[in-house]
């Protein structure tokens, strides 16, 4: 099962890895009562550890295949959405887009990870957005 993720994890690592969504914006809301904003563009991006190499360890030694998926030759990329908090664990993940056999996969993965390396804005570390592609292929 793993050769099955090794080409997808592969096309993972070399895509924008870490891309933002709507990097025009500043800061998109307020999340709790102390008004900690969550921003979506920052001055030094958020980054899991080991950078683009250890994701694509942990991809490889923590994503699975859903067999549904692999019994009906569903292909696809799944995207993440979630937030790095100011401490580095990841919250709020939410599969936006991507065939559904796939989507539960991809979050169960993503909440496995281990604390990331937060966003920094002016000096300080904050909340950020993160978008994460995830590309499931069969060969």
């Amino acid at each position: 099962m793993k050769k099955y993720f090794l080409a997808g994890v592969l096309v993972v690592c070399k895509l924008a890895v870490f891309s933002q969504a709507a990097a025009e914006q500043r800061t998109v809301t307020t999340t709790n009562s102390t008004d900690t904003a969550t921003f979506v563009k920052v001055e030094v991006e958020s980054e899991f550890p080991g950078g683009k190499p250890g994701w694509q360890k942990f991809l490889e030694q923590n994503l699975t295949y859903p067999r549904k998926a692999e019994r009906k030759k569903i292909e696809g990329t799944v995207i993440l959405k979630f937030i790095v908090c100011t401490d580095g664990t990841v919250c709020d993940i939410q599969a936006i887009s991507g065939p559904e056999e796939l989507r539960k996969s991809a979050i169960e993965a993503m909440k496995k990870t281990p604390n990331w390396k937060p966003a920094i804005q002016n000096n300080r570390p904050v909340k950020s957005y993160k978008t994460q592609p995830i590309i499931y292929r069969l060969q």
